[in-house]
């Protein structure tokens, strides 16, 4: 995994100040000479992570008057909660998803490994492309999923995703194939976006991604699908509720 570099950390760090109420909207954030000392970074690196704020827009600059806080969440955001599998079919019903590419595959070890699997496994993997709310230019996100299911036609499941492709493949799979999801587990790290999804995701270099695994179980406790997700920094947020047990 990429390391994140300095500039990306430092406005990530002032990210969640902003979005902490720390720096309020229509403050000032403190001058470069005082951001360097505090980050121990030069004043380039801090012009950097400012400049990325401002592309995100959270922040503005003027010259001589200094680095104003504009908004505690970027434009262009998709906010969404997922917190149960209805959700995530309310979360495909409110956004559009265009198929960039379907391939059958074998897994080999390392994908395997990535996705938790067995190596040798036959898998159908589509690729997508996420746009938020109607008439967003910026996609929100790109999508590999892999259906492992035993014993399932992919060539029938490949024609079934192109005859509805505004359908999740989860809904397919329940309502052609006849498999009950149980369950959904999500697991979510912060990366660097892969160089060859930049231009495609329109970000600069190197950009800050949040990733999103979700691995579907059927009733039969065996895990059917896995899909993971790239979300640029600044165009989605996910919400998840926990409840203490009574």
């Amino acid at each position: 995994m990429k390391k994140l570099t300095k500039y990306n950390e430092i406005a990530l760090s002032l990210k969640e100040d902003i979005v902490s109420g720390k720096y309020g909207i229509g403050s000032l954030l403190p001058t470069e000479f005082e951001l360097s000392a505090m980050h121990s970074a030069s004043r380039q690196t801090i012009r950097s992570a400012i400049a990325e704020l401002a592309r995100q827009g959270f922040v503005s600059r003027t010259k001589k008057l200094g680095t104003r806080v504009e908004s505690a969440m970027p434009q262009n955001m998709y906010l969404h909660r997922l917190d149960s599998i209805n959700d995530l079919v309310q979360f495909s019903n409110e956004n559009k998803k265009a198929v960039q590419g379907m391939e059958q595959v074998v897994l080999d070890k390392q994908l395997a490994a990535d996705l938790g699997l067995e190596p040798g496994l036959h898998a159908l993997k589509i690729s997508t492309m996420r746009y938020g709310k109607a008439g967003d230019k910026l996609p929100i996100g790109w999508t590999d999923i892999y259906v492992v299911l035993a014993g399932l036609d992919l060539s029938l499941l490949a024609e079934r995703i192109k005859e509805k492709p505004d359908v999740l493949v989860s809904a397919i799979l329940e309502e052609e194939f006849n498999v009950t999801l149980k369950a959904v587990s999500q697991e979510i790290d912060s990366i660097l976006l892969p160089a060859e999804l930049e231009t495609v995701l329109q970000t600069p270099s190197p950009a800050p991604a949040l990733k999103v695994i979700r691995r579907y179980i059927d009733s039969h406790d065996d895990v059917v699908q896995i899909s993971i997700t790239l979300h640029p920094s600044g165009r989605f947020s996910l919400l998840l509720d926990a409840k203490r047990e009574m």
